[in-house]
């Protein structure tokens, strides 16, 4: 009988050994393939906007782009903080000034003069003054010289006041530019906001990994719109977002407040312009649905 030499005895275990680490590390990573193929499948498979035909196509889209909607909004909306939006937006010369004024008072009252404001814009910001007493954000007296306004505002209050209040007139202007658009050319379509997403593979135990302010499905093509109501365009998520959901049939679009912007300095990002937000979310409407010789007739592309 041969016997094997310990040396050779050795070298056969150390290869025996390397190949075992080979083994377990290659077993390790199997279980972590695995488990995570788990989590997203069980992510997936609770995804009940999925499910759901009113929001089907929505969560197909994300889907395909490695996301899934934890959380959105539809159908009834918050009525107070939309009706006072609408208010701000439609005397916005004077009530935008006021309520920056007032976000940013860090005094128990402060006096908002009168004085160079013409009768209807007086007329305005009383009834803002009303509006907003009746909602507990402040309280207010008439002087002759002004307003002496006492802020009462809450977390939620404030957060609206600073900036919120963009996104609910992005929501009015985009609702009633669609419905115009929607309802002359028979087109389906379906408004969402607060729109709630985390990425299928995500490890990380937040509730969501994105937030978007509001997304607009028209037949095929989705328009996702992020409001930014003062001068800080937040440049680094704009072109992520545009890689992730820009392409040949739906848009990512910015709106800004600030009418002084350029859109045309940010091409091919798209900017708009709540001063004209309906004017230009009804052209790309129009250039998406309507070949130039249906233009005329109004008919849709087939």
């Amino acid at each position: 009988m041969n016997m094997k030499s310990a040396d050779v005895l050795g070298e056969e275990l150390s290869h025996l050994e390397y190949l075992t680490s080979l083994l377990n590390e290659r077993l390790a990573l199997i279980r972590q393939e695995t488990e995570r193929c788990q989590v997203e499948e069980q992510r997936l498979n609770a995804d009940t906007f999925a499910a759901k035909k009113d929001t089907r196509k929505l969560a197909e889209f994300f889907r395909a782009r490695g996301l899934f909607v934890v959380n959105l909004q539809k159908g009834a909306r918050t009525i107070d903080q939309y009706a006072l939006a609408k208010q701000l937006w439609r005397a916005r010369a004077v009530c935008l000034p006021f309520i920056k004024a007032l976000s940013k008072n860090k005094e128990p009252s402060f006096v908002h003069d009168k004085q160079a404001l013409s009768p209807t814009e007086t007329t305005d910001i009383k009834n803002l003054c009303d509006t907003l007493k009746k909602h507990g954000y402040l309280d207010y007296e008439v002087k002759p010289d002004g307003y002496v306004i006492k802020p009462s505002l809450k977390g939620t209050q404030k957060y609206f006041l600073s900036g919120a209040w963009a996104e609910e007139v992005t929501l009015y202007l985009i609702d009633k530019a669609l419905k115009k658009f929607a309802q002359a050319h028979s087109l389906g379509h379906r408004l969402f906001w607060d729109v709630r997403l985390k990425r299928i593979d995500s490890d990380k135990d937040n509730s969501h990994d994105m937030q978007l302010d509001l997304v607009a499905e028209v037949e095929d093509r989705f328009y996702i719109f992020e409001t930014k109501s003062g001068f800080v365009l937040s440049i680094d998520k704009w072109v992520d977002r545009t890689r992730l959901f820009d392409d040949g049939r739906n848009r990512f679009i910015t709106c800004t407040a600030d009418d002084k912007l350029n859109p045309l300095i940010f091409k091919p990002f798209r900017l708009f312009a709540l001063q004209t937000l309906e004017e230009q979310f009804s052209g790309m409407l129009q250039e998406d649905f309507l070949s130039p010789a249906d233009t005329a007739t109004g008919s849709p592309k087939s």
